[in-house]
């Protein structure tokens, strides 16, 4: 049996935060939101103990290339409307879409 599996990163650069905490705030909107509206599973991957830049990971399984290219397309397109509302900039930003099992 196999199934696809999707993984991207976003590098974001965070100029009006000032602190820790602000930080977190602003991560957490992006990371409850991914979970809310895409089925995705997102972490907080650092800089530890940086308070104006932020790696973020996600990722996602199912029984297609095609749905998974989707869902990851439609988080992209999430990220960059939400650079819009200022608190964040998006540095970077890459998916992978590949199958896992039998080959």
């Amino acid at each position: 049996m196999s199934f696809w599996i999707a993984a991207a990163q976003t590098s974001l650069r965070l100029p009006y935060a000032g602190s820790l905490k602000d930080r977190r705030q602003v991560v957490r909107s992006i990371t409850d939101g991914v979970r809310g509206r895409f089925s995705i599973s997102a972490a907080d991957l650092g800089p530890e103990g940086a308070h104006n830049a932020a790696e973020l990971g996600f990722s996602a399984a199912g029984s297609s290339a095609a749905e998974l290219d989707e869902r990851m397309r439609n988080l992209e397109k999430f990220i960059y409307q939400r650079e819009e509302e200022g608190e964040f900039t998006v540095v970077a930003f890459s998916m992978e879409v590949f199958k896992y099992g039998d080959l």
